[in-house]
């Protein structure tokens, strides 16, 4: 059996976004109450990695000694990051990844258990050569085609690595920012994704992805398809207007370069931060502490909350709500 904690989209960067440092540490401590066997993010975990010391130290070396890794989002090499930065701080857990320059993708085996973490940061160039997305950038050249894709390198690496799972009998967890779904806006070779996990049933288990900042779940060829929800932003989308009143503020701490808190907490209107008018914001943090056993149970222990000041969008879309749903279930594994 194996437990873990899961958060998406966490989006940190002062003054951009409302996710402060106490909801980090209050899914850190959820984690450590629910005796997780680590904690995972699913990309998008701060717009400014170097530059949120506060939060990047407090997840990789948090206070209850929680074996944490993640994924890459389109925005971890936002504001002048550089990749082998974030690399280092990725994960707080030895992970294995292919030799060569540039590569965020990894796996590690935790029991009898294969954590899978993919990249879906690859685009396709006019030329016909497969690009990431550059340091400093949060989307591919505008030029370029197939955007949010895995590409030929990795989806060879990622077939070598699940038929070396099946192989030693191991189970498989997948974890990515944009989805592998059929269901919900899947990346462009998704479908080749979900081929090579196919061609090893049972061996594949549950594929969790970020990016949407929505909530389903689907059993798809026996296998657990997760979208998990956002942390806080619980709605984006360019919009002309702003939608909280001068009197909405939220709680802002600055911090220094040593993410050491600088100055007294303050109280300022919704309206100051950068995204207020195309975020509309859910008040406690959203996480989920998971469980999944070799013969393919899982159960998903989610969490809910409201919209903050009940300020819900003037726009939806399909599982755009303020929850993390639960679930428990039982996949149809070979016997």
């Amino acid at each position: 059996m194996l437990k873990f904690a899961v958060l998406a989209d966490y989006h940190y960067k002062k003054g951009m976004y409302i996710p402060p440092v106490s909801s980090l540490e209050a899914i850190l401590k959820r984690a450590a109450d629910a005796d997780a066997d680590f904690v995972i993010h699913m990309g998008d975990f701060s717009n400014d990695y170097a530059g949120s010391p506060e939060v990047v130290d407090l997840y990789v070396n948090n206070p209850y000694g929680l074996p944490v890794y993640g994924v890459y989002g389109n925005h971890e090499l936002e504001t002048g990051n550089k990749m082998a930065f974030v690399n280092a701080h990725l994960c707080n857990r030895p992970v294995s990844r292919p030799e060569g320059d540039r590569i965020g993708y990894w796996s590690t085996d935790i029991g009898n258990f294969r954590l899978i973490g993919l990249d879906t940061n690859y685009s396709l160039r006019s030329d016909g050569a497969w690009e990431r997305n550059l340091d400093g950038s949060h989307c591919p050249a505008r030029e370029n085609g197939k955007w949010n894709s895995l590409g030929p390198d990795q989806l060879a690496w990622l077939n070598t690595t699940v038929a070396d799972a099946a192989k030693q009998g191991k189970k498989v967890l997948v974890f990515t920012h944009a989805s592998l779904s059929p269901q919900w806006s899947p990346i462009p070779d998704a479908a080749e994704a979900r081929a090579i996990f196919n061609a090893y049933h049972g061996t594949v288990l549950l594929v969790a992805n970020g990016h949407l900042h929505t909530d389903h779940f689907a059993v798809i060829d026996h296998i657990a398809y997760w979208d998990v929800n956002v942390v806080h932003n619980g709605g984006w989308k360019p919009h002309p207007d702003f939608h909280y009143t001068e009197d909405m503020t939220y709680g802002f701490q600055d911090y220094d370069a040593d993410g050491k808190p600088a100055g007294a907490p303050r109280n300022l209107p919704l309206n100051t931060m950068k995204q207020a008018k195309n975020t509309w914001f859910f008040t406690d943090p959203l996480s989920a502490i998971v469980t999944v056993t070799e013969k393919g149970e899982i159960a998903i222990e989610g969490s809910s909350t409201s919209w903050v000041y009940d300020v819900e969008p003037d726009w939806t879309q399909s599982g755009m709500v303020p929850l993390i749903e639960n679930h428990k279930i039982q996949l149809d594994l070979p016997q």
